[in-house]
């Protein structure tokens, strides 16, 4: 009897930690994600776009990440999203050294770009002075 308790008590803590981690990849974080294909055609077509180009594996853009999308949504700034681990070729094809970075692109040009995890007030700026001034 000790057994079928204990087994149960295990699936039950199993099924909890499954439910939590399916709940936890649901957060919308890394959702509006743009392709580099999608987002070379924006350009192309001079809009202006605001994109964050992050790695999942990157544990600077771990730290930025939780910041930066919220503040984004709060602020209103269409923050749309590059995962260069998944689109490698977007590294040579945006120049993007680092991650995290975020770029404002204006009329299909690069005018301003962020670089590295910071403070959420140094974001804060960012958006101000260069994304909703310009919205």
């Amino acid at each position: 009897m000790k057994k079928i308790l204990i087994i149960g008590g295990i699936i039950v803590v199993l099924f909890g930690v499954l439910i939590a981690v399916v709940q936890y990849q649901k957060s919308d974080l890394y959702g509006n994600q743009i392709t580099p294909d999608n987002l070379q055609q924006s350009l192309d077509n001079s809009e202006n776009k605001t994109i964050y180009f992050y790695s999942p594996e990157c544990p600077h853009c771990q730290k930025a990440t939780p910041i930066v999308v919220p503040l984004a949504e709060d602020l209103g700034v269409n923050l749309e999203k590059v995962n260069v681990l998944e689109y490698n070729e977007a590294f040579e094809q945006f120049g993007i050294e680092y991650t995290p970075t975020i770029v404002r692109y204006e009329d299909g040009k690069e005018v301003k770009r962020f670089v590295g995890a910071s403070k959420e007030e140094d974001y804060r700026n960012f958006f101000e002075q260069n994304v909703l001034d310009d919205q």
